[in-house]
């Protein structure tokens, strides 16, 4: 098929993302899991206007679906990170004749946990959303139930690697869809750190050269795991796992970053989406553990702004909703939604105002066949960050381990 210009319509998109990003991340909490993945939510701002109708019904959410669960749910809530909200639900309303109450959730992995195992999130919410490595130990607790998954129309085009993605199979059976993902990194400045070609490590953020200059995110959500992949990676460091780590690993990286605080490598451990971005743009900062949409933010101030290509490997992660207690008890529903989020128009929203990786082709269908949707941008950043998926370097932290007690007092020793 034809494609549209790239060019204008990508930075089209990062103005229209970067219009969403900056309330999204903005209310970014602080603490020992603060914001990490390019929004926690609190902010988001409503994206202006809306996809067409879909034009490939014979690939998007199968009607009946949604229709047979309008008879008995006019509603359904949903509680997620940011980072999952298309801003815009009317497209699944209109098919389904089921409203949308969605809730911001913060990125905080502890907490999210805490609220649907030991509080009441479970039964206040039919949907929640948050990193799927927690998804084990929230099956464990009976605060979530199995998706079908396989039995919705639009699973078949989900992408393979999505499907076959460890942390939402437990024991043969699906029990979250993997949404919205990406592969984190650092973001540097090339006019003051060199030339984008020669830069490819982490080992940038300890650089003596850049002392004082370079910057960690105050949560570890995926601060610690890029860290872990640049001591093992580079033989400083004999971890026995990066992506469930020990406690000895734990302090083993926390010690290296100690050192590093003390001898003044760090401006400072930062938090907020405001603040990473104004760290960079005013050059207090030439290098930092970041989310990718700070780049474009950047970007589109008229900054020259990289992202590094690791050659330690992405920090990976993944964010899906979950079935909770109450919407088993509105399953049909609450599973019609979910198809919809497989679906051309979300897939399509999702990518153009977070510049990441949604989870089915049907995006970049949908998006031919659109007037709002650029399909070349929206199949760049897929191959972009599919590619970091399966580069068998990168990893996906787990972001509630089994020190994960551990985990928090040491990086609070760290920040504090």
């Amino acid at each position: 098929m034809d494609r549209k210009n790239a060019s204008e319509g990508q930075e089209e998109s990062r103005r229209d993302f970067m219009k969403l990003a900056g309330g999204v991340a903005g209310a970014a909490s602080v603490g020992g899991l603060s914001g990490c993945l390019g929004g926690n939510g609190g902010g988001d701002t409503a994206t202006e206007g809306d996809g067409d109708e879909d034009t490939t019904t014979e690939q998007t959410t199968d009607s009946g679906d949604g229709s047979d669960g309008g008879d008995s749910v006019d509603e359904l809530s949903y509680w997620a990170v940011g980072t999952t909200n298309p801003e815009e639900w009317g497209d699944f309303t209109d098919e389904s004749g089921i409203e949308v109450d969605y809730s911001a959730a913060a990125w905080s992995p502890g907490e999210t946990v805490t609220k649907l195992v030991q509080g009441t999130a479970s039964q206040d919410f039919d949907i929640a959303g948050n990193d799927t490595t927690l998804t084990g130990v929230l099956d464990e607790q009976d605060a979530i139930v199995p998706t079908n998954l396989q039995d919705l129309s639009n699973w078949e085009y989900v992408y393979d690697e999505i499907k076959n993605s460890g942390p939402t199979e437990i024991d043969g059976e699906q029990h979250s869809l993997s949404s919205v993902q990406n592969g984190d990194s650092v973001a540097y400045l090339p006019d003051e750190v060199g030339d984008p070609g020669s830069i490819n490590s982490y080992g940038i953020l300890f650089d003596e050269e850049f002392q004082g200059k370079t910057s960690l995110e105050a949560g570890w959500a995926t601060a610690f795991h890029k860290v872990a992949l640049y001591l093992q990676r580079n033989n400083m460091a004999d971890l026995e796992s990066i992506e469930n780590p020990t406690e000895e690993d734990v302090r083993t990286v926390v010690d290296f970053l100690l050192e590093q605080k003390e001898n003044g490598q760090f401006r400072t451990f930062w938090s907020g989406w405001q603040t990473a971005v104004n760290l960079l743009s005013k050059k207090e900062v030439v290098a930092m553990d970041t989310w990718e949409p700070v780049v474009f933010a950047l970007r589109d101030q008229d900054m020259e702004a990289e992202y590094l290509e690791p050659k330690e490997g992405y920090s990976l992660w993944a964010i899906g909703p979950w079935i909770t207690n109450a919407g088993a008890e509105n399953r049909e529903a609450s599973e019609s939604l979910i198809n919809w989020m497989m679906g051309g128009w979300y897939n399509a929203q999702i990518t153009t105002i977070r510049g990441y990786l949604s989870s089915s082709e049907l995006g970049i269908d949908y998006a031919e066949e659109s007037e709002d949707f650029d399909a070349e941008f929206i199949q760049q950043r897929h191959e972009e960050v599919r590619s970091r998926f399966s580069d068998d370097i990168s990893v996906v932290g787990n972001r509630y381990p089994d020190s994960f007690s551990t985990l928090n007092s040491q990086w609070n020793r760290l920040t504090s």
